[in-house]
């Protein structure tokens, strides 16, 4: 379950991110983008989100709606990895 606290701590990350990349030079906001994106927990989901933005033309961001509907998408896609990783059973080495 995804909870109004995780929502809300996600999205604290998710635009902490995007701020830390807004200031950097474009070789490193890149640099900074692959990462994230390399060690995304849910890289698949996130694939899809994205691809579906991209295909309904929101990746753009002209208006204040398509920032929010574009925040709430990826924010998502963070609240269902967040939740993922706290509800797996731990492994028998780390019992």
């Amino acid at each position: 379950m995804i909870s109004e606290e995780t929502q809300e701590a996600c999205l604290r990350r998710l635009t902490g991110q995007i701020l830390f990349s807004e200031g950097l030079p474009d070789a490193l906001q890149q640099q900074s983008v692959h990462l994230y994106i390399d060690e995304h927990p849910e890289p698949v989901l996130l694939a899809f989100a994205h691809e579906h933005l991209r295909q309904n033309d929101l990746l753009a961001v002209r208006t204040d709606a398509e920032k929010f509907l574009m925040l709430a998408v990826l924010n998502l896609v963070e609240c269902i990895a967040s939740v993922r990783d706290q509800a797996r059973p731990l492994s028998g080495a780390q019992a």
